[in-house]
């Protein structure tokens, strides 16, 4: 089943390049904060008067500080659990495309619902039981319960296995090492298998890891017997016990996972790669799929068997069936590509690239005849690649009247005819596509209306987000064609980062953050506080690694039961959280969006309203300074400021808001995503006081007329601020002052005939 994105900012358990990570299963531990309930203390006869008394103590001590309770979970969900964690800050959605539409990106549905828990999502029913373990539950949903299977039973009694020294390299221990993974194949005990892994991690983890330093758990890497078993316990959570049933009475399956699981470099892949929305049992399925198809070529085609096997756990459409195709065959694009690397036809071959690149190339939405056509007939460098954007004529006639050229929407018919910024991205991306290259279609809205580009890979660590781009883009986004939702063009550029092109600092950072993961199954909280921190030194650019961090420092401060959240040592250290992190992201500031939740939920409840607004206001110009372009930020911190000054409940708090935004408007209102942003959120806090809501009218008619209106004849420019004159047009209607909406009606109605004549 799929799992949806995380409630939670990304990066959250398990940690994957990307959006959150999933709950503790099977042998994880779940970490539950709750108050302790007192204790009846009873007695009888002589002890009874010494009972009441020391419990009255202890019940008045024990009720006032919390309590982290550790619950294992063999068996299934967080029992107990008495509250969830609140989710982690997402950055404000304001579409401006619809990216299940887009062209090029492949749509690939809603997600389904998840259940949260403290440490992110988790698919609802995924803790099933296997056969032959008791507490089945029956047709009726009675408990039945069955005799254990021999062999499960043998996997729980196991001793620890041996994973550091000389002794774990004899034969001895690795041929036991095989014999219980066999055992867990066959009887299909995985769960239990899983935990005897977490035994033996445990009982090996003081023996490696070091006290301090930035180097004090690399021998965990460096001892082979444990890394694999490490490997092996993290992989064991990303495919459930359900999962691997499914294929288990297949002995191709069998074979294709006795690999994966022998393959350190495999395992590290699959963490790397999958996240906790993609289907894993799918994933599982298709690797089994691909293994069975060609068994030979999976070792050094795995990497494309990955992304296809995340990519294509859903039906991913052909926008424009050719041929007969309806939807991607994801086995037979496994094999296209196969083929095309033995012949060296593709400028980028795939078996050197890895799986998360290449979810950016197996997912052209197009037909096999199409790739086939792009191989044949466009051949550039891959560093020059974006030239293929230019290469289609732009037709003024399809943006103006909406014309359509083409007798099939193809790539040929695109490159003969032209087509606009949408089909130029189309044609690019998918291009580069077929020749091995990740690529993917952008939008966003200019203050020249709504664009398209694209973002291609065109050197083997370059993301070019700059083909086809014009300027005064807010807030790009593309479809994600991995997990659904879209993905933004900040994030990308991320990519290029210095550290995140490094796969050794990459993979770090991640074997920290797994180990955070397994410190946390057992119940070990200051290490797990001590590798959740190491992470995040070691990959500051990491917003996976901020966001751990956030939950893992929560957590020591629901367990000091000597300061409040109130105290300013506390509040302190979280406004130096805030600043360490807007810091990292200066030039990239929508990768802090766990800043402004930390200052919402564990600074400014302890500010004075007069340092609060000060402190947005240093907020904003920091953006204005790093990132003008991203004004949707700015609309989006003062949002934030109106809410505070809402909460506030007093008698001038509608006046505030009107002041704060009337100022606003005329100060950034340059950009059009940010005017209109601005606009609408200024509207909908008047709502409900009639006069405050003509007065946002009014003010914000005037910052148009002053900041935003051209009365240029350009079309796209026309057509834009025609845009805003209808929005302010729909807002004098719902104030009930018609006149005016039907003079700024007639006025923006004459400035489109006037453009439209001028374009054509």
């Amino acid at each position: 089943m799929k799992r949806p994105p995380s409630s939670k900012v990304p990066g959250v358990r398990p940690p994957s390049p990307g959006p959150a990570g999933p709950a503790p299963r099977r042998g994880g531990a779940t970490r539950i904060v709750r108050a302790a309930k007192a204790n009846t203390i009873g007695g009888v006869g002589a002890l009874a008067f010494a009972a009441f008394v020391v419990g009255g103590v202890w019940y008045s001590i024990e009720a006032r500080k919390p309590r982290v309770v550790v619950i294992r979970q063999d068996g299934g969900g967080a029992e107990g659990s008495e509250e969830q964690a609140k989710p982690l800050p997402q950055a404000e959605a304001r579409d401006v495309f619809d990216f299940s539409k887009a062209p090029g990106n492949g749509p690939k549905g809603t997600p389904e619902a998840v259940e949260s828990t403290p440490f992110g999502t988790r698919r609802p029913g995924s803790a099933m039981q296997a056969d032959g373990t008791p507490g089945v539950a029956g047709k009726a949903g009675a408990a039945t319960t069955q005799p254990e299977n021999p062999a499960i039973a043998a996997l729980k009694a196991e001793t620890p296995l041996v994973l550091t020294g000389l002794d774990a390299g004899r034969d001895t221990a690795t041929s036991r090492d095989q014999a219980l993974l066999k055992t867990a194949m066959d009887s299909r005990g995985w769960d239990a298998y899983r935990a005897l892994l977490e035994r033996s991690l445990g009982a090996a983890l003081p023996t490696l890891a070091g006290k301090e330093g930035r180097n004090r758990f690399d021998t965990l890497w460096s001892e082979p017997a444990f890394y694999q078993s490490f490997l092996r316990w993290q992989v064991l959570d990303r495919f459930t016990q359900a999962d691997i049933k499914e294929i288990s009475h297949d002995t191709y399956a069998l074979e294709m996972l006795k690999w994966l699981l022998n393959n350190p470099k495999a395992m590290e892949e699959v963490l790397l790669t999958m996240k906790p929305e993609d289907d894993s049992a799918k994933v599982l399925v298709f690797l089994k799929d691909a293994w069975t198809a060609n068994s030979d070529k999976f070792p050094k085609f795995f990497n494309l068997a990955l992304a296809c096997a995340v990519v294509f756990d859903r039906t991913v459409e052909i926008g424009e069936p050719l041929g007969g195709e309806s939807s991607v065959n994801g086995l037979s694009r496994y094999l296209w590509y196969i083929e095309k690397d033995e012949k060296g036809k593709l400028t980028a071959p795939v078996h050197r690239s890895s799986a998360r690149d290449l979810v950016w190339v197996v997912c052209a939405p197009v037909a096999t005849s199409e790739l086939e056509w792009a191989i044949d007939k466009v051949h550039m460098g891959r560093g020059s690649w974006g030239n293929a954007y230019g290469m289609v004529e732009y037709l003024m006639e399809r943006a103006v009247k909406g014309l359509n050229p083409y007798e099939e929407y193809s790539l040929a018919e695109i490159l003969k005819e032209g087509g606009i910024c949408g089909d130029q991205s189309y044609f690019s991306v998918n291009t580069a596509r077929a020749h091995g290259i990740p690529a993917l279609t952008l939008a966003g809205e200019t203050d020249l209306g709504g664009h398209a580009w694209a973002a291609i890979k065109t050197e083997a660590n370059q993301w070019d987000t700059n083909v086809g781009r014009i300027g005064g883009v807010s807030k790009g986004e593309g479809g994600n064609v991995q997990i659904g939702g879209s993905i933004s063009e900040q994030e990308i550029w991320l990519w290029n980062d210095r550290a995140h092109q490094s796969d050794v600092t990459t993979l770090s950072v991640y074997r920290h953050l797994w180990l955070s993961d397994l410190y946390a199954a057992l119940g070990k909280f200051d290490d797990t506080f001590a590798s959740a921190s190491l992470a995040n030194e070691l990959g500051r650019s990491f917003p996976e690694t901020w966001s751990r961090f956030y939950e893992v420092k929560e957590e020591k401060e629901q367990k000091d039961v000597y300061r409040q959240s109130a105290d300013p040592v506390i509040v302190k250290a979280w406004k130096e959280f805030a600043a360490d992190m807007r810091r990292e992201f200066k030039d990239n500031p929508r990768m802090a969006a766990l800043a402004a939740r930390a200052e919402d939920e564990h600074v400014f409840p302890y500010s004075e309203e007069g340092e609060v607004g000060r402190a947005m206001n240093r907020e904003r110009r920091r953006i204005v300074r790093n990132s003008g372009e991203q004004a949707d930020l700015i609309a989006t911190s003062l949002k934030r400021e109106a809410d505070i000054i809402k909460k506030r409940g007093d008698a001038t708090a509608t006046r505030d808001i009107g002041r704060l935004y009337d100022g606003a408007l005329r100060e950034y209102g340059g950009s059009i995503t940010g005017f209109k942003m601005m606009a609408e959120d200024y509207y909908t806090a008047t709502k409900g006081d009639s006069e405050a809501s003509k007065k946002a009218v009014r003010d914000i008619e005037l910052a148009f007329k002053r900041v935003v209106e051209t009365g240029s004849k350009d079309w796209f420019r026309a057509n834009t601020e025609s845009g805003i004159y209808r929005m302010i047009v729909g807002y004098y209607r719902s104030i009930g002052d018609e006149g005016r909406a039907k003079l700024l009606e007639k006025r923006y109605e004459r400035l489109l005939r006037l453009a439209e004549r001028g374009a054509l």
